[in-house]
C-alpha cells in the first residue's frame, strides 16, 4: 500500500534522470529536459503530481477481475466475458479477455473466440486464434478425452487470407496444434506463395508457419521445409533445418550435409542435430571435424553448441570409430578448469561414450571419473552402461571413489540401475535401507527416486513387493517413483487397490501431481467398479487437475451422468491481492539473480504473466530461492532452477496456474518448469538458444536483460547466491500513480 501511494503522488521526472528504485531515488546523470521537469515539479507542485485516469482505473478493475477468472479457471456466472469480448471500448481488454479464455481452457467459450476473429482489431483476432489453437490442441483434447468442435479447423483457415500478418501468424500457429494432414498442406501452401521481405514480421512469419509443420509431421511438406532451408537468410535456414529434424525427415539428409558447411554456428549447429536421424554411421566421418575445440589448421574456435550436436548425432548414429576423437577432443584443453564449455563437453561426451556403447570408451570415461562433480557424476551413469555385462569390473573400477553429495549419490544409483545384474540390485537395496534411517534432507532419502527407478531398470525380481510400503508413503515425490515402477505381476488380485489406497491418502493435501499421477494409473482398470466409485469421489476432489484426470477416465469408460465441465479451482489469493497484482500490471519489475557464475538480471512480464511475476516476487522476498542450484544445465537448451530439492521433483508446497502467452522462447526468455498444465510452483528455466517447439506450451514470464554469458557458462549444481527485485518506475511516466 505504501508503494501505492507514493506512486499516487509521484513527481513526474524523466526516465533517464532521477528515478524511483522501491522506496530510493538513485542519482544519475540528469538531462536538462529531466533538470527541467524537476524544477517544474518542485515550483508547481499540485501540477507535477499525476492521479490514474478514470479510464486507467478501469482497465485496472477489469485487469483484476479478469486474472481472478483465469485464476480460479471459471468464465464465472455473469456475461463477463463475451460483453467485454464484444464490446469493451478498449481494445487492450478485448485482446486480455481472448488470451484469458484460451488459458481457461473451457470449450463454452469457442463461440464467444470464434466471434472475435471478426472483430474489427487485429490484434484481438491473432489472440482469439492463439487462444482456440490451445482451447482444441491434440494434447488437450487427449488429456480431456474429448472430441474436437467441428467449426475449429474452418474458422481458422479463413483467417488465413485476413488482412493482418498477425493474424495469419496466430491462425497458422493454431493450425499446428489443432490440425491435420489438410491443414499441413494448406499451410505449406501459404507460406510457398508468401513473399518474404527479410523484415522481423515476415521472418516471424516465416518461423510460425515452420513451427506449426513441425508439430504436424506431415511428410508432403517437407519439401518446403527443404526449399526454406535453402533461404539466404540463417535465420529461416536454421528453422528450417530443425522442423526438418525434429519431424523426422531423414531424407533431409543432402540438406543437413549442406547446411554443415555454413559459415552461420546456428545453421552448422541444427544440420549436425540433422544428421543423427538419419541412420547412417558412415556420416560420422563429417561430424568428427567438429568435435575438437579449435579447427584444424586454422585454429579458429569451434562453437561449444556445434561441438555438442556433433556428440550428440555421433551418440546416435553409434559408430565406434566416434570415440577416439571424442578422446582427442576431451584431451585438447582442460577438464574441471575455469573453461565451463569443456566441463559441459565432457558431460555430453559421456552420454554419447555409452550410447556408441563400445569397449574403447572404458578408458575415457574412467579419465572423467577423477574430475568431482558433475563431470564424475555423468561419467559414472555411462560406466554403468559401458559395462554392464561385465559388472565386476565396474565394481573394481569405483572402489574407493565416494559418491556422498546428494547429486552423487543419485548419480551412483542410475549407475547401478544402468549395470543391472545381483549386485548392482544388492547394493541399491542398501541404498533404501539406509533412506528408511536417514532425517529428511538427507543424500540418501533424496535419492528415493533415482534408487526405485534403477531397481525398475536393473529387473529387481522383487520390485513390487519393494514397492508397495512406498505407495503407502505420504511423501508424493516416493509415491510417483513407486507409482512409475508400479507393475503387478499377472494374475495379482486387485492390483488397484494399493493405487486407491495412495490416492485416498494423498487427496485431502495439495499435491496435485501425485494426485494427478495416481488417478492416470488407473487408465487399464476404469471399468472396476472399486475404482468408478473412486473416480466419481474424484470429481470432488480440491484440484482442478485432479477432477480434470477423473473426468477423462470416466468418460473413457463411458460412465454415465457425466458433468461437462469439472468446476473452478482453488486459489490462495484474495480478491485484493488480484487489485494488487493489477495496480503493478506496467511497473518494471528486474530480478537480480547472484550466482556462483556472476550476476543475471531479468524482467518479468507484469502484464503478460501477471501471477506468475507476482509468485516469483513473492519466493524471492522470502528468501526461497536463495542457496539452490541449477540442478539442471543442457547447454543451448536450458538452465534450470529453483528447486529445494535440486533433483527436478520439489516446489514450494503449492502449484500455480499457467499464464500462456504469445512471447516467443528466444535465447534468454526466463519460463515456468512444469510437470504437466498448471503444475509450476518454485522451477523456473532460462532459454540459452531459441526454443520454438516451447512457444505457447510453458509460461514465458521474463527476458533475461543483462548477463547472458554467466547463464551460458553455467555448470550443474552451480549457486543462486540471492535474489533481488528491484522496482523502477519512472514518474514521467503516464501510468504514475
Amino acid at each position: 500500500m505504501c508503494a501505492y501511494v507514493l506512486r499516487l503522488w509521484a513527481v513526474p521526472i524523466f526516465s533517464r534522470g532521477w528515478r524511483l528504485r522501491g522506496k530510493a531515488l538513485r542519482n544519475r546523470r540528469l538531462s536538462l529536459f529531466a533538470l527541467g521537469v524537476l524544477a517544474y515539479g518542485i515550483l508547481f507542485p499540485a501540477c507535477a503530481r499525476h492521479r490514474l485516469t478514470d479510464d486507467e482505473i478501469e482497465r485496472n478493475r477489469l485487469f483484476a477481475a479478469l486474472i481472478e477468472r483465469e485464476d480460479r479457471r471459471t468464465l464465472g456466472g455473469d456475461d463477463f466475458f463475451r460483453k467485454n469480448l464484444e464490446d469493451s471500448p478498449y481494445p487492450q481488454v478485448r485482446e486480455w479477455c481472448a488470451v484469458a479464455l484460451g488459458r481457461i481452457g473451457l470449450p463454452r467459450a469457442l463461440p464467444w473466440l470464434f466471434g472475435a476473429f471478426h472483430s474489427p482489431y487485429a490484434s484481438v483476432r491473432a489472440a482469439a486464434a492463439f487462444s482456440v489453437g490451445k482451447i482444441e490442441e491434440r494434447d488437450a483434447l487427449r488429456t480431456e478425452n474429448r472430441a474436437p468442435d467441428p467449426r475449429t479447423v474452418a474458422a481458422l483457415s479463413e483467417l488465413l487470407a485476413d488482412p493482418s500478418l498477425q493474424v495469419q501468424m496466430r491462425a497458422v500457429e493454431a493450425l499446428g496444434r489443432c490440425g491435420a494432414s489438410p491443414e499441413a498442406n494448406r499451410i505449406a501452401r501459404r507460406l510457398d506463395s508468401f513473399a518474404y521481405d527479410h523484415t522481423p514480421r515476415g521472418r516471424a512469419f516465416l518461423d510460425a508457419g515452420m513451427t506449426a509443420l513441425m508439430r504436424l509431421k506431415e511428410p508432403g511438406t517437407f519439401p518446403l521445409l527443404e526449399k526454406l532451408a535453402g533461404s539466404d537468410d540463417p535465420e529461416i535456414q536454421w528453422r528450417a533445418v530443425n522442423a526438418l529434424t525434429r519431424a523426422g525427415d531423414r531424407a533431409a539428409c543432402p540438406t543437413f550435409l549442406r547446411m554443415l558447411q555454413s559459415e552461420n554456428p546456428e545453421v552448422r549447429y541444427y544440420a549436425a542435430r540433422g544428421l543423427g536421424i538419419c541412420g547412417d554411421p558412415g556420416l560420422s566421418g563429417r561430424l568428427l571435424p567438429l568435435l575438437p575445440p579449435f579447427e584444424t589448421g586454422s585454429g579458429t574456435p569451434v562453437p561449444l553448441p556445434v561441438r555438442l550436436a556433433a556428440l550428440q548425432s555421433l551418440g546416435t548414429l553409434k559408430n565406434p570409430e566416434a570415440v577416439s576423437a571424442i578422446r582427442a577432443a576431451l584431451a585438447a584443453a582442460p577438464v574441471g578448469g575455469k573453461d565451463t564449455d569443456q566441463s559441459n563437453f565432457a558431460i555430453a561426451a559421456t552420454t554419447a561414450l555409452a550410447d556408441i556403447g563400445s569397449r574403447e570408451a572404458e578408458p575415457v570415461l574412467v579419465s572423467l571419473l577423477n574430475i568431482p562433480g558433475p563431470v564424475a557424476n555423468a561419467a559414472a551413469v555411462a560406466l554403468g552402461k559401458t559395462l554392464r555385462a561385465q559388472p565386476d569390473r565396474f565394481f573394481d573400477i569405483v572402489r574407493g571413489i565416494s559418491f556422498a553429495e546428494p547429486p552423487a549419490v543419485r548419480a551412483w544409483a542410475r549407475a547401478l540401475g544402468e549395470l543391472g545384474g545381483e549386485r548392482a540390485i544388492a547394493e541399491l537395496k542398501a541404498l533404501l535401507m539406509k533412506s528408511a534411517n536417514e532425517p529428511a534432507g538427507s543424500a540418501a532419502l533424496l535419492a528415493l527416486p533415482a534408487v526405485l527407478d534403477a531397481l525398475a531398470r536393473a529387473g529387481s525380481s522383487d520390485l513390487q513387493q519393494i514397492l508397495l510400503p512406498y505407495l503407502e508413503s505420504y511423501d508424493g515425490v516416493a509415491v510417483r517413483a513407486a507409482l512409475a515402477a508400479y507393475k503387478p505381476l499377472p494374475g495379482a488380485q486387485a492390483p488397484w487397490t494399493p493405487v486407491l489406497e495412495a490416492y485416498a491418502r494423498a487427496s485431502p493435501g495439495t499435491d496435485v501431481e501425485t494426485k494427478t499421477a495416481l488417478i492416470d494409473r488407473l487408465e487399464p482398470w476404469i471399468r472396476e467398479p472399486a475404482v468408478l466409485a473412486m473416480l466419481r469421489a474424484a470429481l470432488r476432489d480440491r484440484d482442478r487437475n485432479a477432477r480434470i484426470a477423473a473426468l477423462r477416465l470416466l468418460r473413457m469408460s463411458g460412465a454415465p451422468d457425466l458433468p461437462d465441465e469439472t468446476g473452478p479451482a482453488e486459489s490462495r489469493l484474495t480478491a485484493g491481492s488480484y487489485e494488487l497484482i493489477a495496480a503493478e500490471r506496467r511497473d518494471r519489475m528486474t530480478v537480480i539473480l547472484e550466482t556462483t557464475r556472476g550476476s543475471i538480471e531479468f524482467e518479468l512480464f507484469m502484464e503478460d504473466a501477471p501471477l506468475t511475476a507476482d509468485n516469483f516476487i513473492r519466493l524471492a522476498k522470502g528468501g526461497f530461492f536463495d542457496g539452490l542450484t541449477f540442478m539442471r544445465v543442457v547447454p543451448h537448451f536450458v538452465i534450470q532452477g529453483g528447486d529445494p530439492r535440486n533433483d527436478q521433483e520439489g516446489g514450494p508446497g503449492y502449484s500455480i496456474r499457467c499464464e500462456i502467452n504469445m512471447h516467443p522462447f528466444e535465447r534468454g526468455s526466463v519460463g515456468m518448469a512444469l510437470a504437466g498444465k498448471d503444475t509450476g510452483g518454485s522451477q523456473f528455466f532460462i532459454a540459452t538458444s531459441p526454443q520454438p517447439h516451447l512457444d505457447g506450451s510453458y509460461t514465458c514470464f521474463g527476458r533475461v536483460t543483462s548477463g547472458m554469458p554467466a547463464v551460458e557458462h553455467m555448470l550443474p549444481g552451480d549457486r543462486i547466491l540471492k535474489v533481488r527485485i528491484e522496482e523502477d518506475v519512472t514518474a514521467v511516466d503516464p501510468r504514475g500513480y
